[in-house]
């Protein structure tokens, strides 16, 4: 316990100075309280609290030329926070009611009863070692907030009352002042768009750990063109003031990066378009999409170069590289954005197309012909075989595509340079 009050500046105010001496003994032997001021009147008192950092103060309510009542007003006057024992001999109401009006902590009665005046200074100085410490760890976690470079705020009642320094020049707005914020006014979708129109909405999404916990906000907030930064959100509600603490990390840089490497793990490296493990990957969405929303349509459209182990045993496998390169950058001009084309191996490509079987057997058959037509470095020209399949009420991705490959299979047995088709089975029935 004495070592919890070793750094207490207590301020003892007493006219009589043999009391005084025994009472500061005192309190130094019991409690342990090592800085101890003394003043033999309230005026005296009064310039020792300005001079230095007192915490506690005993006072005789009688005292020379300021009494300790004055000396407490003026006090109190200069810091509300410090607490002050008055000491009297006085028992009148009158007197415990100025005590009361000037914001005097305790009121203790002469005789003094020392085992209740020890108490009552060990529990006011434990109370302000308390208070200092409260302080002290509050203003380290504003250090911190404010020494980080997340963005962080806090929200009551559906508005926002506190935000951190980096939040603030983010926004490029005062630290201090919350009227008339709305920080809804910053976060955006990925299109731009202002996402949230208020903070009881934002809320309220922050706190839906079903959805997606990222939110966008421009690089420069003045500059309505400058690209976006992503931030990963973090809740936590503070039970004992009823707010929520509200954390932006920014994962620009990661999020770019794991894009990047997803990328590259979905493209063909020789040709740059997608490749097998990304069409996986779509496959199954695109047959959920058609299997639950009846106008959606799914084709899937396969084709491979005609006679192309030729190619490469006559011209070399580097030729063999630039022709596909080629062909896959002819095809993929005649696509719209939405199709989804891939290189499904050696020399054998997949498109995944929102369209009927009359729309997909148009789209191959145009291709076929372009590629017919197209002029290729070194080799001239080369022919391609096509299979097309579209999806069907009980297909699932292993049907569609065991389809589509027996098409691409006919056409090959059928003299290649041709686009073959297979229909439903429901369809053949039918007919």
């Amino acid at each position: 316990m004495k070592n919890l009050l070793k750094n207490i500046n207590l301020l003892y105010v007493e006219d009589d100075k043999e009391i005084a001496e025994e009472m500061i003994c005192i309190l130094k032997m019991e409690i342990g309280i090592d800085h101890i001021f003394h003043a033999t009147n309230g005026q005296e008192g009064l310039k020792l609290f300005r001079e230095n950092d007192i915490d506690l103060i005993v006072a005789d309510i009688m005292t020379p030329v300021m009494n300790g009542l004055e000396m407490s007003k003026k006090i109190k006057e200069i810091d509300p926070s410090v607490s002050i024992i008055i000491v009297s001999a006085f028992s009148e109401v009158s007197y415990l009611q100025k005590a009361i009006e000037v914001g005097v902590d305790n009121y203790i009665l002469k005789p003094i009863n020392i085992k209740s005046f020890l108490n009552i200074v060990e529990k006011s100085a434990l109370n302000l070692q308390q208070k200092r410490q409260i302080k002290e760890y509050a203003l380290l976690s504003e250090m911190l907030m404010d020494t980080t470079s997340n963005l962080i705020f806090a929200i009551s009642d559906n508005r926002v009352i506190f935000k951190n320094r980096s939040l603030s020049n983010k926004l490029d707005i005062d630290e201090k002042s919350n009227d008339n914020f709305s920080l809804c006014d910053y976060i955006l979708n990925i299109d731009g768009s202002r996402k949230f129109k208020k903070e009881k909405e934002m809320l309220s999404y922050f706190l839906d750990k079903k959805s997606e916990q990222v939110i966008y906000m421009r690089k420069d907030i003045k500059n309505p063109r400058s690209a976006l930064d992503i931030y990963d959100v973090n809740v936590m509600y503070i039970e004992t003031s009823d707010k929520y603490l509200v954390v932006f990390t920014d994962i620009t840089r990661i999020y770019n990066e794991k894009e990047r490497y997803k990328l590259e793990s979905f493209t063909d490296r020789l040709t740059n378009v997608k490749n097998k493990h990304y069409f996986k990957h779509i496959f199954h969405k695109m047959i959920d999409n058609a299997k639950f929303d009846n106008r959606y349509k799914l084709s899937l459209i396969m084709l491979d170069i005609d006679h192309f182990k030729k190619i490469n045993d006559t011209y070399g496998h580097q030729t063999g590289d630039k022709v596909l390169k080629s062909l896959a950058q002819l095809v993929r001009k005649m696509l719209r954005e939405d199709d989804i084309f891939v290189r499904w191996g050696g020399e054998e490509f997949t498109i995944l197309c929102n369209f009927d079987i009359n729309a997909a057997i148009g789209l191959a058959e145009r291709l076929r012909e372009h590629i017919q037509l197209h002029k290729f470095e070194t080799i001239d020209r080369l022919t391609c075989s096509f299979g097309v399949a579209t999806f069907c009420k009980n297909d699932d991705k292993s049907t569609l595509f065991d389809r589509a490959d027996k098409a691409l299979y006919r056409a090959k047995n059928s003299g290649r340079n041709r686009v073959e088709y297979i229909e439903c089975a429901s369809a053949k029935k039918d007919d």
